[in-house]
């Protein structure tokens, strides 16, 4: 309800259309925000919100093979960068940091303590941590698509290619999150460079937002794969159990 409310904003002001106006960063911010808001709200109701917070900042639990994930899309973008389809634009310092605090807060900060922090952790216990993140991932890609029905930055993206990527991205962080052991602070990071990644590519040479989703599609699906086998030779798990189990 909480994003629906700064998507219904978002609609009735046509100069909020793009969350980098004055007009509609505010309720950009108020519609990415919806689910750790929802977060908050249910920890503090249930007396968790310290041990919310806590997760979002656990670092001992974090695995070296949660932090490869961390860093894959960085990677992705270097090792795809000579294909791009135009010429790269050079960007300084300022620019990648404004990038990093943009999607940060528009992002990974509005969204994880809600998708993994309560939606996964409460799934995780009941149908695996694979089927959890699958679940997980067809609601945080329903939660994007109203954004197809305006002129907003994500219409430019064809809704397929962004579809599997969603999923692909969904698993990725239910592992990290998985194998370290509740800690969010993966899954806020994943996110960030996901996101970060497909921001840069503009300036790597894929000013076409499709270009870069159908570039870095199959490098995201090896990926994902790569994370089922780490949570599997970690816990002896695939991650998909019975709900009588």
């Amino acid at each position: 309800m909480i994003s629906l409310a700064g998507f219904a904003c978002i609609v009735l002001f046509p100069g909020a259309r793009s969350p980098e106006s004055l007009i509609g960063f505010p309720f950009w911010l108020v519609m990415v925000w919806g689910p750790s808001l929802a977060a908050i709200i249910l920890s503090l109701h249930d007396g968790q919100f310290t041990a919310l917070l806590g997760r979002a900042v656990t670092i001992s639990t974090i695995p070296v093979s949660a932090w490869i994930l961390v860093v894959a899309p960085i990677a992705f973008l270097l090792l795809l960068r000579p294909s791009a389809p135009e010429d790269a634009t050079p960007i300084g310092l300022g620019i990648v940091a404004t990038a990093v605090a943009f999607n940060l807060i528009l992002g990974p900060l509005g969204e994880e303590l809600g998708w993994r922090g309560v939606l996964q952790e409460h799934l995780n216990q009941h149908i695996g941590w694979l089927a959890a993140s699958l679940l997980v991932g067809v609601i945080w890609l329903v939660w994007h698509l109203p954004l197809w029905t305006i002129d907003s930055p994500h219409a430019q993206i064809s809704l397929p290619l962004f579809a599997g990527h969603v999923m692909c991205y969904a698993v990725i962080i239910g592992a990290a999150y998985t194998l370290s052991g509740g800690s969010i602070l993966p899954a806020i990071l994943i996110h960030l460079t996901v996101n970060l990644a497909s921001n840069l590519a503009l300036f790597a040479g894929f000013r076409d937002p499709n270009s870069w989703f159908d570039s870095s599609m199959w490098l995201y699906l090896v990926l994902a794969l790569v994370a089922v086998v780490l949570v599997y030779a970690r816990t002896g798990e695939l991650g998909v159990r019975s709900l009588g189990s």
